[in-house]
């Protein structure tokens, strides 16, 4: 499940996923045994609520204020029975779906890198001499989030290639995590202003890193940049949402 997180799950239940997103989300589903167990839980649980749960004004209306989240659905045609009987049953499943719901509603607007921030460094070894090395550890401590010890490795590497947008992508992404947000967004601009395969992710992650500083308005001049035909196109789409 390391390319999808639960934030997705309910993205993609609930129906906001752009359609080639949702593809490949299926895609994965038919090849990840872990993803899968991850979303036939969260549809228990949300089943399990909805069937269970009393009738109750202070739910309702908490529904209506969240009814864009489409989560729970209500039947208006429900059997009453005493609540205690399911209580012990159901504890557990309300606790985790209204954690869902709570972190969804409060953190959308201000951890957008919690959610659309997880990447993975990923390199191709081919010389196995020590600038592949320097490569693998600093990929390694990056997938670790090891963020400050990956910078001085990919400084190294950047000496002998200066030319790797790949290096330069990682470490601007590195640095706006370590606190040298300055340098790392130099670095990610100068990646956009290049023409490699990570231009249009450079142009995301600033966008990101805006967003997450509640710079709406910055953020999506950065979205703009990003054509429907880029890899990042569909998460791009997803955080534009968000903001609007």
């Amino acid at each position: 499940m390391a390319a999808y997180n639960h934030e997705d799950i309910i993205r993609y239940e609930d129906g906001d996923m752009l359609p080639e997103e949702r593809q490949l989300f299926e895609a994965a589903l038919q090849n990840d045994a872990a993803l899968a167990a991850a979303l036939a839980q969260y549809r228990e649980v949300a089943a399990t609520l909805s069937a269970r749960l009393l009738p109750d004004p202070q739910r309702d209306a908490l529904k209506e204020t969240l009814q864009h989240h489409r989560t729970v659905h209500f039947s208006a045609k429900r059997k009453v029975v005493p609540i205690k009987r399911y209580l012990t049953a159901i504890g557990a499943a309300a606790a985790i779906l209204a954690g869902i719901l709570l972190f969804r509603f409060y953190s959308r607007d201000t951890d957008y890198m919690g959610t659309y921030g997880n990447i993975e460094m990923q390199v191709a070894v081919e010389r196995g001499n020590n600038a592949d090395t320097l490569l693998q550890s600093a990929a390694l401590y990056f997938n670790e989030k090891a963020y400050t010890k990956v910078i001085p490795l990919l400084d190294t590497y950047l000496k002998t290639d200066s030319s790797s947008q790949m290096a330069l992508y990682y470490r601007g992404v590195a640095a706006t995590h370590s606190g040298a947000v300055e340098a790392g967004l130099t670095d990610l601009k100068k990646v956009y202003a290049g023409e490699s395969v990570f231009k249009y992710d450079a142009a995301f992650y600033i966008a990101l890193y805006y967003a997450q500083q509640q710079n709406k308005k910055e953020a999506l001049s950065w979205l703009k940049l990003i054509p429907a035909d880029a890899a990042a196109a569909a998460k791009a789409a997803a955080l534009e949402k968000d903001l609007k």
